[in-house]
């Protein structure tokens, strides 16, 4: 499995670099983040910058993305994943009997879906099912974005969704080797991925409520924690997950992993963007939900799609 979904194949290109660039969107928010993968050592962070959507021109000309491929993040509410069973048709069938599939699984008509697949790892001998994600992106927020970051960004290839940039900065930390617990605390939501050695394994979205990010409910999170742990567990046969990582780290995040402490028996740390990338002088370190997430899409890596 590897850097993403790519919901945009019509726009990528043959390009060979250690650089990627990642753009996220949230309303009228833009995050960017440009990273230079190293054959050894940690991964550079060459720029990172917010501004607004009107303002996107400038920023994206400030970061001269012609130098490098470029991903952008499909906002949470123009597509959706779901985790079905594999239809057992051929392969060159799949796509069109999954789409099939999800007309009773989304909630905008299919017609109006653009469609890409994640085969998730085997599962444990007493499932014989084999499964997979499909992700159903509104085709409309498809071409918005192809018509927003296609002239502004020469090397623009490859739409993303934030589950798979989560799982790019998962597969950053060390926990990741024996299985990690990430969850990306966002507005209205949480995000969850359990990956081991850079495989997604599992990802959830986690309702918060009318209380949202600003006073989440430990009790909340760790019922639908512990939920994903033992299906992680039990249906793909590995050891138990025993770390799990908050993001962003803030004070009221460190707050939070302290409640969880008391809730859940894992250790529980928040994601420090400065122990896991070079960061140089001068370049301000993510530190919110929207620029970690274009920093997860920075990290996407080519052609590791197993």
């Amino acid at each position: 499995m590897g850097g993403g979904f790519s919901v945009l194949s019509l726009f990528r290109k043959k390009r060979i670099s250690d650089l990627r660039a990642g753009i996220a969107t949230a309303g009228d928010s833009l995050a960017a983040a440009v990273v230079r993968r190293r054959t050894a050592g940690r991964p550079l962070l060459l720029q990172s910058t917010t501004g607004t959507f009107a303002e996107s021109a400038a920023t994206l000309e400030k970061l001269q993305l012609e130098r490098a491929p470029v991903s952008a993040v499909i906002a949470a509410e123009d597509y959706q994943l779901v985790q079905i069973e594999a239809p057992d048709v051929l392969p060159a069938e799949l796509r069109a009997a999954v789409r099939w599939r999800l007309r009773e699984a989304i909630d905008f008509p299919v017609e109006e879906a653009t469609v890409d697949l994640l085969e998730l790892p085997p599962q444990s001998r007493r499932a014989n099912a084999r499964m997979l994600y499909a992700v159903a992106a509104r085709t409309e927020a498809v071409q918005r974005l192809g018509d927003s970051f296609s002239r502004q960004a020469p090397g623009f290839d490859v739409i993303d969704v934030p589950e798979m940039c989560l799982r790019n900065l998962a597969a950053l930390l060390p926990q990741d080797q024996k299985g990690v617990a990430l969850l990306m605390l966002r507005e209205q939501f949480a995000q969850l991925v359990l990956t081991r050695k850079g495989v997604l394994y599992l990802t959830r979205r986690i309702d918060l409520g009318a209380r949202a990010a600003d006073d989440p409910d430990p009790g909340v999170l760790a019922l639908e924690l512990q939920r994903s742990l033992d299906y992680y567990e039990t249906h793909f046969d590995q050891a138990p997950i025993g770390e799990l990582v908050l993001a962003p780290d803030s004070v009221r995040i460190r707050a939070l992993a302290a409640a969880l402490r008391n809730e859940v028996g894992l250790n529980v740390t928040t994601f420090d963007v400065a122990t896991l990338l070079e960061i140089p002088d001068g370049v301000d370190a993510p530190a919110d939900w929207l620029s970690l997430t274009a920093l997860g899409a920075a990290l996407r890596v080519e052609g590791a799609e197993t």
